[in-house]
């Protein structure tokens, strides 16, 4: 015999609850207090309890899905971080549980970037939206503050009106990391920066030069070079800065991939990494550490970013104010080789 369904009265009986505040809980009402909230959602998930989606949508007018929106390139590449699979992976790590589900949304880089957003925000295809890649005066950002459209972005703005943002403190990461090969005696530091007019290109920028000044260097704009960041871009942009007097002796790649492309750039001129020059890395994969040799990172993870992302944009579905709703967190530093010039791999 098949035990009876769990219904809205099963949870109304079990957590003593009215059988409103239990409907209105799951639907995730803003009247309704958030810890009462997760109360009756963890009862629906202790009993099995599974509404029928298609009436709560009726019922609520909502879509109960969420869009992530990813730069994606129209030609064929080696690697790079355009997937972000990591990000979407923690976005559905903190959806678990919820009625939400996620969308990619692919951004190409000949497409109006606005324009592909009004399709999904004013025919209502999405509840909400996740941005990356921002820009200091990001359009994408001014349009959904306009029409007060619930979003969370990886990475800041230079706008004035506040919203919603995760980020990782690329400033202080990258002036950690010039601080540090200062400190081991570098002075040529080479920084393989995302593009620049990216927002987190500028705060690696800006924390680089200001390590350079604290120390009393003068900063050469040709040691920091910006790209799409894969592969080919790192093994191309160390060969090129290889042919310079004085040649770099350190090179800080904002990714795992460029520094990957700057180890084969270091066979092919015959270095070894930590002999005749360094490679400090962003990771966010902990990949570095089966690299030959192992690198030097600053460590920040897109699965914790991306469960930081979903928390976020729920906490914004819910009404919570927007000034509540912005994090930043410092990268980790691992060390795994000596990064001191001349010094052993």
């Amino acid at each position: 015999m098949s035990e009876p369904k769990v219904t809205l009265k099963t949870l109304m009986r079990h957590t003593g609850l009215s059988l409103g505040t239990v409907s209105r809980a799951l639907q995730d009402g803003p009247e309704v207090r958030r810890e009462t909230r997760e109360l009756v959602k963890a009862a629906a998930r202790e009993l099995g309890y599974t509404p029928n989606l298609a009436g709560v949508k009726l019922r609520t007018g909502k879509t109960y899905t969420l869009s992530i929106v990813l730069p994606v390139e129209n030609s064929e590449q080696d690697f790079t971080d355009s997937g972000f699979m990591a990000l979407v992976s923690g976005l559905h790590a903190a959806l678990a549980g919820t009625f939400y589900s996620l969308v990619v949304q692919p951004e190409l880089p000949d497409e109006d970037p606005v324009a592909a957003l009004r399709k999904l925000v004013e025919a209502r295809r999405v509840d909400g939206l996740v941005l990356t890649q921002t820009r200091p005066q990001d359009e994408r950002i001014r349009y959904l503050l306009e029409q007060d459209f619930p979003f969370v972005s990886y990475g800041r703005s230079a706008l004035e009106q506040a919203h919603p943002w995760y980020d990782t403190d690329h400033e202080d990461m990258a002036y950690r990391a010039t601080q540090r090969l200062i400190a081991c005696g570098h002075r040529q530091i080479a920084m393989l920066n995302p593009p620049a007019e990216l927002m987190y290109s500028q705060h690696r920028d800006a924390g680089h030069r200001r390590a350079l000044r604290e120390a009393g260097l003068q900063h050469d704009p040709a040691l920091t070079q910006c790209s799409g960041l894969s592969a080919a871009d790192g093994r191309r942009l160390v060969l090129e800065l290889a042919q310079r007097q004085p040649r770099p002796t350190a090179f800080v790649c904002a990714n795992e991939y460029a520094a990957l492309g700057a180890l084969s750039a270091f066979a092919e001129l015959g270095w070894q990494a930590g002999r005749e020059a360094t490679v400090v890395a962003t990771d966010d994969s902990n990949v570095s550490a089966y690299f030959v040799p192992p690198l030097s990172t600053y460590y920040a993870s897109l699965h914790g970013a991306g469960r930081q992302l979903g928390q976020l944009l729920l906490r914004r579905l819910d009404g919570e104010p927007v000034d509540q709703l912005c994090v930043l967190e410092q990268a980790a530093l691992i060390e795994r080789q000596s990064d001191r010039l001349g010094g052993p791999a």
